[in-house]
């Protein structure tokens, strides 16, 4: 263990309790950062799950791998090819014909995903007003699941737009084209509102939950729309192995009970709620020693379809793997 990064110990950030119980540990099997182990322990008080001890907020950056994907601003070749993979491997006959090629098939399975609407789109064009901002937006060109059309500088056709993130040079990136843009929500004006708060994937980052559903209860327009996706720590594949995360630079581990909770706490109320997951998951599980190995043996593009809708069953049972909330205030 490196004993020059500093950790702290610390009690559950929505009720207090400091009594738990332990769920996982693991150290850093899918960005390779540290050989250190974590420990995902549960609230005796109110169940919520969280790594403690933890880097404390000065350290965490070490942690993420130079090339976090979000924080890096991709060139315009590499984005028209992430597009035509996604499109090659969603749709049935263009994958039936890659799925003959083993070089290029397997290649495509990260990019087998649900078809889900984009709520941040579905508001404004339902008549939705005010600033869309994003927290946790990287560098604006891209984001998990969405791609470049859930971006924030996407997001610019449609409304004004606004960012937090703390990596530097992804502010940096930003702040040249025009966009607000800040370090910290503590940053932002106290009478500033947005018609849209986004986390895409942000929110098991932080190091206390509690002040972004303040912030979110403070700053949403009255009739505005606060937007959550976070891993669903109740999903099918975190019941198969507790310890598929990504430790340390996942703080906290959700359930949908947790973030109602959560909004209840802090005066929101859940729209819309639903879970979902895709086979890429999994493969990146098994690659990482997760799972067996054989798990993957000849997982083919085809397999990887049909293995997509086994998956959705789970995903409308509240199982899915990924979890998209949506609140609105009281």
């Amino acid at each position: 263990m490196d004993t020059s990064r500093k950790l702290e110990t610390v009690v559950c950030d929505l009720c207090g309790c400091n009594k738990t119980t332990p769920v996982a540990c693991q150290t850093d099997l899918l960005h390779r950062t540290t050989e250190e182990i974590f420990n995902i322990v549960r609230c005796a008080g109110c169940g919520l799950q969280y790594t403690n001890p933890r880097p404390i907020a000065a350290e965490i950056g070490r942690y993420y791998a130079s090339n976090y994907s979000f924080h890096n601003t991709p060139s315009s070749l590499r984005t028209i090819a992430y597009s035509a993979a996604r499109y090659v491997a969603n749709s049935k006959i263009l994958s039936f014909f890659a799925g003959a090629f083993p070089r290029i098939g397997p290649r495509l399975i990260p990019f087998i995903k649900p078809t889900i609407a984009d709520p941040v789109r579905d508001h404004y064009s339902s008549g939705g007003v005010g600033t869309m901002l994003d927290i946790g937006c990287g560098s604006g060109v891209s984001a998990n699941f969405w791609g470049e059309k859930g971006a924030l500088l996407s997001y610019s056709k449609i409304a004004n737009v606004a960012g937090v993130e703390i990596n530097d040079r992804a502010r940096e990136s930003l702040a040249a084209k025009g966009v607000d843009v800040w370090a910290n929500i503590e940053d932002i004006a106290k009478n500033r509102l947005f018609g849209m708060i986004r986390m895409n994937w942000s929110l098991e980052h932080v190091h206390s939950p509690s002040r972004y559903f303040q912030f979110i209860r403070d700053h949403l327009e009255k009739d505005g729309r606060a937007v959550i996706a976070v891993p669903n720590y109740d999903g099918l594949i975190y019941r198969l192995a507790p310890n598929c995360v990504e430790l340390p630079i996942h703080l906290y581990h959700f359930r949908p009970l947790d973030v109602e909770n959560y909004a209840r706490k802090y005066g929101l109320r859940i729209l819309e709620s639903r879970t979902f997951s895709y086979p890429g998951m999994f493969v990146g599980g098994a690659q990482a020693g997760m799972f067996p190995e054989s798990f993957i043996t000849h997982f083919g593009l085809g397999e990887a379809r049909n293995f997509q809708s086994v998956l959705a069953r789970f995903d409308r049972a509240g199982w899915g793997n990924d979890m998209i909330i949506t609140l609105a205030r009281e």
